[in-house]
C-alpha cells in the first residue's frame, strides 16, 4: 500500500449513509440511486485526492462549503476519456441507423445524457460531420451540474492522451491512415475540437433525478452509465429515457449493460443485440 494511502480510511455503508442524509437535505441529491461498491470506491478515492482523511471531514465540508458540492458530484460520473470507444458500436450507429434518420423532416435530435468528459458527443459530431449531417442535427449533451458541462466544453488533450482515440478512429474508418487530429487545433501546450464541431451542440443540467423537459429525440445515447446505478434507478432512467424518445426512436447503452429487466424494456425492439442498440415501438394513441 502507498504510505500516502494508509492515512485515508475507506468509506462504508454508515459512511454512505451520513453522506446521503447531508446530500438530501442541503442539495436535494439522493446519493442511493448509485450501486454501493461504486459509490464507496469513488468516495475513497475523492477523499484521498481532496486530502480529506474520513468521512467526518467529507460531511464538514459538504456541509460547510456550498460550492464544494458539485465538485463531489463531478466525481460520482466515471469519465469516458476515449473517442469512439468501441468502434464496431459507431460503424452500426453511422451505417445502420443514421440512413434510417437523415431523411427524416427537420433536426436529427439526440441526446447524451451523463455526460463527463464529454467524448461521447464529439464522436458522435465527427461521425455526423463526415456524413455531411451535423448541419442537420442538434446534439443536446446534459451533464450532472455546471461544473461538468464546462469542463466537458472546454477540454485540453495532451498529444499522448490522443492516441487511443486515434487507434479507435481509425478502426472505425477501416482506414490505418485516419487521422483525429485534422478535428484539432492546437491550444495552451495541447489539442482542442475546432468550434465548428461544438456548433450544434447544446449543453444542460440533468442531474438524473427529475424528469427533464427535454422529449422529442430521435436517440437517446448513454452507454455505459446504468451499470454504475441500482436496478430501482436503471428502471427509472430508462421510464425517462422512453418518454424522451420519439416512435421508432433508438436507444445505446453500453454493450456490458443489460435493462431487460426494466418495466419499460417491453416498449423496445432488439435493433442490435451486440452492440445494445434497441428501437422504441411505434406508439399508439386512441
Amino acid at each position: 500500500m502507498n504510505p500516502m494511502q494508509a492515512k485515508f480510511t475507506s468509506v462504508g455503508i454508515l459512511g454512505l449513509r451520513k453522506l446521503n442524509q447531508i446530500t438530501t437535505s442541503l442539495y436535494g441529491f439522493d446519493l442511493r440511486v448509485f450501486a454501493a461498491t461504486t459509490l464507496m470506491r469513488r468516495i475513497s478515492s475523492f477523499m484521498a485526492e481532496q486530502n480529506l482523511k474520513d468521512v467526518d471531514n467529507l460531511a464538514a465540508k459538504l456541509e460547510n462549503d456550498k460550492s464544494f458540492f458539485p465538485v463531489f458530484q463531478k466525481q460520482l460520473i466515471v469519465p469516458c476519456t476515449e473517442l469512439f470507444r468501441d468502434p464496431s458500436f459507431w460503424r452500426s450507429f453511422r451505417d445502420d441507423v443514421i440512413p434510417l434518420l437523415e431523411n427524416q423532416p427537420g433536426k436529427i435530435k439526440i441526446w447524451v445524457p451523463g455526460c463527463s468528459s464529454g467524448e461521447e458527443a464529439l464522436s458522435t459530431a465527427i461521425m455526423l460531420h463526415e456524413k455531411k449531417l451535423l448541419e442537420k442535427a442538434e446534439i443536446t449533451v446534459t451533464g450532472i451540474n455546471q461544473l461538468s458541462l464546462s469542463e466537458s466544453k472546454n477540454t485540453v488533450y495532451c498529444k499522448k492522451s490522443l492516441n487511443i482515440s486515434q487507434s479507435n478512429f481509425r478502426r472505425y474508418c477501416n482506414d490505418d491512415n485516419a487521422d483525429i487530429f485534422r478535428f484539432l487545433v492546437e491550444k495552451n501546450d495541447g489539442f482542442v475540437f475546432g468550434d465548428d464541431l461544438y456548433k450544434n451542440i447544446v449543453y444542460k443540467v440533468f442531474d438524473g433525478l427529475k424528469m427533464p423537459q427535454n422529449s422529442g429525440f430521435h436517440v437517446v445515447l448513454c452507454r455505459n452509465y446504468f451499470i454504475y446505478c441500482t436496478p430501482e434507478y436503471q428502471d427509472s432512467l430508462l421510464e425517462i429515457f422512453t418518454r424522451s424518445l420519439l416512435s421508432k426512436g433508438f436507444l445505446m447503452i453500453g454493450n456490458k449493460e443489460d435493462i431487460s429487466f426494466c418495466s419499460e424494456f417491453n416498449k423496445y425492439i432488439v435493433f442490435n443485440a451486440k452492440e445494445k442498440i434497441y428501437r422504441k415501438k411505434i406508439e399508439y394513441r386512441y
